[in-house]
């Protein structure tokens, strides 16, 4: 088992170096070491199918019988392996399309963790633009004033608005440990909803406003694991499973049963992330599905469209160059759409750039980019993919095209 590393502002900047960097015993390698130290990603592997519905359908996986339309991927320093055509999907290119804009303008430091109003009016976010330390900001959308919400010397980070918007839930390590805290969105005091010794880390409000679903660092599992707490009675914890990023549909479920979505890693092959949900009702989760995974890379950042239907998320290609790099994200990363039952894939963007981190509101994804030089949340109106998604459904899961800039916009 791998010694567990201090988490660190640096480790959670796009929460992506999860997907690929789990360690091949199982435990999470929390820092990221010296490119020197870091193990290369595994060769990709078939995964043992673990969708709970088998009626949803869900993507084919590489290493299946090959046809005529197969092909041959090869990347440097690593062996030619064959792709079959439903792993295809993932190697196609979204046309170009200048429908992104730029919502922050940070010039120095990073901004990463978006998250936005109901309403899509408010973003808030947590950024190093004023000084190494990690702080939280709230600003207008279609405004450059940002108010900054803490001033804390210690990290501030992953905040999310709650469902009424008056009311920022974030982690921080002020208290020694990574805790959970709630403050006003107006600014004031924040109160520590968790005291736990364990890294308590990404929030997310239920649809109600009560409660938050989060991660904590298993002490004796040495795995992400998701708990759901009341916020104004935070002695009163649930385990709910494991995984990592989870977050609560916006939309409250039926009969009182709610869905939360999340990422879990594969206990096998290269362990790399794919997108999963669960049924939470009272105190007790069922249900775990796996809605879609990725033959030659992690799925990662996922988040629930408006009205939960869908799922936006980003995929980090696994061809080796993110263990060669010198940061603790990969060089590039695109964002993806889904149906919640695992119809209509749809690409969103593409390029060289590293999208991240995608919040849906409206008709607008909200993420973290590095496509002007700087880390930034630009956004992209998705309304043509959700036309896109809207026709006859595909049940062989084909994948269809939608928006990217051109390079430069």
């Amino acid at each position: 088992m791998q010694e567990r590393q201090p988490i660190t502002r640096q480790s959670l900047i796009q929460g992506a170096f999860l997907a690929v960097l789990a360690g091949t015993s199982g435990c999470v390698v929390i820092e990221p070491r010296p490119v020197s130290q870091r193990p290369a990603p595994t060769q990709i592997s078939q995964p043992t199918p673990t969708q709970a519905n088998p009626g949803t359908p869900g993507p084919e996986i590489a290493g299946g019988d090959v046809t005529d339309q197969s092909i041959l991927v090869s990347v440097p320093d690593r062996p030619e392996r064959v792709v079959s055509p439903a792993a295809r999907r993932w190697l196609e290119g979204a046309p170009e399309s200048p429908n992104v804009t730029q919502v922050t303008f940070a010039s120095e430091g990073e901004v990463f963790d978006p998250d936005l109003s109901h309403d899509g009016q408010w973003l808030v976010f947590a950024s190093t633009q004023h000084r190494p330390t990690s702080d939280i900001y709230l600003k207008r959308v279609d405004s450059r004033v940002v108010t900054q919400l803490t001033n804390d010397p210690a990290e501030d980070a992953t905040p999310t608005l709650s469902p009424d918007g008056s009311r920022v839930a974030f982690s921080s390590n002020r208290a020694g440990s990574w805790d959970i805290y709630v403050m006003p969105a107006s600014g004031g005091r924040a109160m520590q909803v968790t005291s736990d010794p364990a890294p308590e880390l990404n929030p997310s409000w239920s649809p109600d406003g009560r409660r938050v679903v989060f991660n904590r660092l298993g002490t004796t599992s040495g795995r992400w694991e998701m708990w759901v707490s009341e916020v104004n009675d935070s002695p009163v914890t649930h385990f709910i499973g494991y995984g990592t990023m989870p977050r609560w549909s916006p939309v409250a479920g039926a009969g009182g049963k709610d869905q939360i979505l999340f990422q879990r890693g594969r206990e096998r092959g290269d362990r790399a992330f794919s997108v999963w949900t669960l049924e939470y009702a009272g105190s007790q989760a069922s249900s775990p599905t796996e809605i879609i995974s990725n033959p030659l890379g992690a799925l990662i950042n996922p988040s629930w469209s408006p009205d939960g239907t869908r799922i936006v998320f980003a995929s980090v290609p696994n061809d080796g160059s993110w263990s060669r790099s010198e940061g603790s994200r990969p060089a590039r990363s695109d964002l993806w759409m889904i149906d919640v039952n695992g119809n209509n894939l749809v690409k969103l963007t593409d390029g060289s750039a590293t999208d991240l981190m995608p919040v849906w509101r409206g008709e607008r994804v909200f993420f973290v980019s590095d496509r002007g030089g700087q880390e930034n949340v630009w956004a992209i109106n998705v309304a043509d993919a959700v036309r896109l998604a809207e026709g006859p459904a595909n049940p062989g899961g084909a994948v269809a095209e939608a928006s990217e800039p051109a390079e430069g916009h």
